[in-house]
């Protein structure tokens, strides 16, 4: 009986544990404006399901955005431009001992023909603009890195060179 009790308590602190892995925490995405064709920067609630980890926000600002609706069976398409068209962002391990900051924007499986007639330039402004809103202070200072196709690298290069030389306390990308 002493060694049910035991591995029922083990069982019960084990479950406690990994209980507080997940918690709701706040993002920002690049979401396609029903009906205004203007790519609007929104904060959004995501359920964080390693927010305990050394994962942050800007791991959540490329994931799917389905919101709750009276119509499931029309309203079912993924808002988020970043999401539907490929973006990744990515940072390195922020609690390991003497790692080095990193941001990724990995644009390899970017393709705006799922953007629904968005323009790219603002589909990555915006998103630059989420993930300016998002950075936790010690990679506030942090250049991205980009990945991305060759027959990219001309034009996302660019908006990423002007991303890293502006200033992190003003937009990046206002939606008009």
């Amino acid at each position: 009986m002493k060694t049910l009790l035991a591995a029922i308590s083990s069982l019960l602190i084990a479950s406690l544990s990994h209980a507080g892995e997940s918690a709701l925490t706040t993002t920002f995405q690049p979401l396609a404006g029903p009906g205004s064709g203007v790519v609007a920067v929104v904060q959004v609630t995501c359920h964080h399901w390693y927010a305990n980890s050394a994962s942050s926000p800007v791991d959540l600002i490329h994931v799917r955005n389905v919101p709750p609706t009276d119509n499931p069976i029309k309203a079912n398409e993924d808002l988020n431009l970043a999401s539907r068209c490929g973006l990744k962002f990515f940072t390195n391990d922020l609690g390991a001992a003497g790692s080095v900051p990193m941001i990724v924007l990995d644009a390899t499986q970017f393709d705006q023909s799922k953007s629904g007639g968005y323009d790219k330039d603002a589909i990555i402004r915006a998103s630059l603009e989420c993930l300016r809103r998002v950075l936790p202070a010690q990679l506030a200072a942090t250049k991205v890195t980009l990945k991305c196709k060759d027959e990219d690298k001309e034009w996302l290069s660019g908006i990423v060179a002007q991303f890293n030389a502006a200033s992190r306390d003003t937009p990046f990308y206002e939606p008009h």
